[in-house]
């Protein structure tokens, strides 16, 4: 253009746009995480919620509530041996309830869950998960998949586990939670009501194969089962706190294995990093773990989200009190807590 220049951006003012854009998505990206964090968070809680629906289906078609495992023996010692039976998970026995009839009848309960015959080569109904068992912040991980403890058979990972007790999982028919092992479980076991019992909770799927956190068919600590470690003073029903068990408790999403680990058959990685964000030990039926206890985990931050026996779903804190929880675990305890408005 004749008698005119045309100027362009000095590099001071490029760098003073490139840092106002830098800014503005420092500004906006926590913003979209918190969004879809708050969408996975509400996912995750209708799936749970569908979990209790399917919990109380379960009562009012069979009279009776689904238990942690479907069989078990009660071993030397008197503890309760969740191996020894048919290892099928509380999760298995509410599949018609999930709009999963298909699925639960290719299931064959009279036997083991390892030792079922295959269908033709087709993979068992525990080698993949139902979707509505898994929360959208759980990265998930492989099937379980162990040469001695599953035969080989690989088993889906899912997102939830009930408690079995507010002591360890070999107690649970002594001191129960609502879906403990025992002889004809209801409701009306509930004794400090529905809305003072907490039923289940979130888990991590374990990121290896061996890890079997998650495996939502198989009925075992870490799996799709947890108890809180909290033991009971004196150790006869119905259950009472022992004050010495505070700090040692299975609160939410532990990671200090100086508090307390998951006790799992297999741990085989007791020292890297999956111990450091998931502790475990490997149960020892002789030794210093010999117990059988595991904590609810998320990806959500401060917390998990849980289901009460009245079907409704609200957030456990990672600070929740210890005591409150152990009272909200146990079903014969006769004391109706809360846990606290947040």
């Amino acid at each position: 253009m004749a008698g005119g220049s045309r100027r362009g951006f000095s590099l001071v003012e490029i760098l003073v746009v490139v840092a106002i854009i830098g800014l503005l998505l420092g500004l906006l990206l926590p913003a979209v995480q918190s969004a879809r964090e708050s969408a996975r968070r509400l996912g995750c809680g209708s799936n749970l919620k569908q979990v209790g629906l399917a919990v109380m289906a379960h009562h009012e078609a069979r009279r009776l509530l689904p238990t942690t495992v479907s069989s078990g023996t009660i071993a030397r010692r008197g503890d309760f041996d969740p191996r020894s039976g048919t290892s099928h998970s509380w999760l298995v026995q509410i599949l018609p309830f999930l709009e999963e009839q298909a699925r639960f009848d290719r299931f064959d309960l009279s036997r083991s869950l390892f030792e079922a015959a295959p269908h033709q080569g087709v993979p068992g109904p525990e080698s993949d998960r139902p979707d509505v068992l898994a929360c959208p912040s759980d990265p998930g991980g492989p099937p379980f998949r162990h040469d001695t403890l599953t035969k080989g058979r690989p088993c889906g990972k899912g997102s939830y586990a009930a408690w079995a007790s507010p002591y360890h999982v070999e107690f649970q028919h002594r001191f129960p939670a609502a879906l403990g092992w025992r002889p004809r479980p209801r409701l009306h076991d509930l004794r400090d009501g529905l809305h003072a019992t907490i039923m289940a909770a979130e888990v991590i799927a374990g990121p290896e194969a061996w890890d079997a956190r998650g495996a939502w068919a198989v009925g075992w600590n870490g799996a799709s089962v947890l108890a809180y470690d909290m033991h009971p003073y004196p150790d006869a029903p119905p259950f009472r706190h022992f004050p010495m068990s505070l700090g040692h408790t299975q609160r939410p999403n532990i990671r200090d294995p100086a508090v307390n680990v998951d006790v799992l058959y297999d741990c085989s990685d007791q020292d890297g990093d999956t111990h450091r964000r998931m502790p475990c030990a490997e149960w020892q039926e002789d030794d210093i773990w010999r117990y059988l206890s595991s904590a609810p985990r998320s990806t959500h931050p401060g917390g998990v989200q849980a289901l009460w026996a009245d079907g409704r779903v609200e957030f456990l804190a990672d600070t929740v009190d210890e005591i409150v929880l152990a009272y909200l675990i146990a079903i014969d305890d006769g004391r109706p807590v809360q846990v606290p408005a947040r």
